[in-house]
């Protein structure tokens, strides 16, 4: 599952200087330092290659593999040595942390081997020269760790999609975590949930060999702190299940439990990816808590600053219409047809009610064709410039077919309606329009030029005779 906030604006006053700042480092350092290392890591490979290592150390991977009752991955292993590609090898191989600290620790190939002395000099200048790699210097070294790393780690990534999605679920959540608790703050809350992060993992992997590297543990510090920061306070979250997803609005608070849930779910589900799922948790904890004791003054800048009034009634008309489908649907679900008929000809009345919606109070109260409800929903719909065209058409067709005792249309609404179905290019239903008009305002000012418009868009799909049949029924040629 994935669910993740957006917030456009808690403050207008607070420019995020913070997150545009740690943006730009992580960017400049992936770029620039970091980008070298594909330089120097062909360098180190080759030196692997033609070194005594592969014959040395990879046979004695594949047989760990066996000893381990690991059958599959062993062939999969014996396959690659066969090929002689060593660096997908050596890459399979140091991903395996229990036996990198066995053969660190002299353990896998002893001292009493023959190939001993070259393998351990060769070795020890393989790591040597892996760690003039810019990333294998800073990143988190569980099997050494420091302080300097467990900040280092923070601004390096492992490729184009880790450094992009780690960015932009910063620009998402972060700004706001800035706005409401300063920038001073936020960044010393932001380095200390990493390295809270780089400890959390630590712990989770029980110190086995391994790098972390990456602002994730960082970030979901931030997404911490926001939960805790904006509280009951109610928030649009967008969600991502398999293959569906939507939008809801729920407290930010109960994202928290729902983030920690699912870290703790894909670290024993996933455990084996390359995903530092106990860093997110130790950040996501740590966020949380350093947030706390800040939620006075977040709560107190949120008070301070008003909200934009387009913004605000943008809000209570969509709590309006949420509030009013309920209703109705709930009336509905009742049996108590007349009053839900109602509650739907009250919602299409408010502002901003969408096509669906407006479907769905048609639906209802066209059941009773001469209720005051279906003629004033029927005429809002038509009147709805934003609502598709076929969507218009099919509720002017059946209006004229259902609507009791007689359809309730204006001069005002004929005239649009003939204008968007000629846009339409539905020349039938703008005719059938146009003729309404005639007989309900005959001395309209406009029903020559209509006529006149509505005959040539005849003339031009092909239907001659129609057009001349409509040109005969101008004013004056009786």
């Amino acid at each position: 599952m994935f669910m993740m906030p957006y917030v456009s604006r808690l403050t207008r006053s607070s420019f995020p200087f913070g997150v545009i700042l740690l943006v730009i480092l992580n960017v400049l350092v992936f770029f620039g330092p970091q980008a070298m290392d594909h330089t120097r890591g062909q360098r180190v490979a080759e030196y692997y290659a033609e070194s005594v290592l592969p014959k040395t150390e990879l046979p004695a991977f594949a047989r760990y593999l066996r000893d381990q009752g690991k059958t599959e991955a062993a062939k999969r292993f014996d396959a690659i040595l066969e090929q002689e590609n060593w660096f997908v090898a050596l890459n399979e191989m140091e991903h395996d942390a229990a036996f990198m600290r066995r053969l660190h620790e002299n353990q896998v190939i002893t001292p009493d081997n023959p190939a001993y002395d070259d393998w351990h000099r060769m070795r020890q200048r393989y790591e040597e020269m892996r760690h003039t790699l810019f990333t294998e210097r800073f990143q988190f070294d569980t099997s050494h760790p420091s302080w300097l790393t467990a900040l280092s780690h923070q601004f390096l990534h492992g490729d184009n999609g880790h450094i992009f999605g780690n960015m932009v679920v910063l620009a998402l959540i972060a700004p706001a975590v800035e706005a409401l608790i300063g920038t001073g703050s936020f960044l010393a809350l932001y380095l200390v949930c990493g390295m809270a992060a780089a400890g959390s993992h630590m712990l989770f992997t029980q110190g086995m060999p391994g790098g972390l590297v990456g602002a994730s543990g960082a970030i979901s510090g931030a997404m911490g702190a926001f939960a805790v920061l904006l509280g009951r306070r109610r928030i649009p979250f967008f969600y991502f299940i398999f293959v569906y997803f939507d939008v809801i609005r729920a407290p930010a608070l109960l994202a928290l439990p729902l983030w920690l849930a699912n870290e703790l779910l894909q670290f024993f589900w996933l455990g084996g990816s390359h995903v530092a799922y106990g860093a997110h948790f130790g950040g996501l904890l740590t966020g949380a808590l350093l947030a706390w004791p800040l939620r006075r003054r977040a709560l107190a800048r949120l008070e301070a600053e008003p909200a934009a009034p387009q913004e605000a009634a943008q809000d209570e008309q969509s709590v309006a219409r949420m509030a009013g489908l309920k209703e109705a649907r709930r009336l509905m679900t009742a049996q108590r047809f007349d009053e839900a008929r109602c509650a739907y000809g009250r919602l299409a009345m408010l502002s901003g009610v969408d096509q669906p919606m407006l479907r769905e109070c048609l639906n209802v109260c066209k059941l009773v064709p001469a209720s005051e409800e279906y003629h004033r929903v029927a005429s809002r719909i038509l009147m709805t410039r934003r609502i598709e065209g076929s969507f218009a058409l099919e509720t002017f067709r059946d209006y004229l077919q259902q609507a009791k005792p007689v359809p309730r249309l204006s001069a005002d609404m004929l005239l649009e309606l003939v204008t968007r179905f000629l846009q339409l290019r539905a020349h039938a239903d703008a005719e059938r329009a146009l003729r309404l008009l005639y007989k309900l305002a005959p001395a309209h000012p406009s029903l020559p030029g209509l006529t006149e418009q509505t005959a040539q868009a005849w003339a031009e799909a092909g239907e001659p005779m129609a057009a001349q049949s409509l040109r005969s029924s101008l004013p004056g040629r009786a």
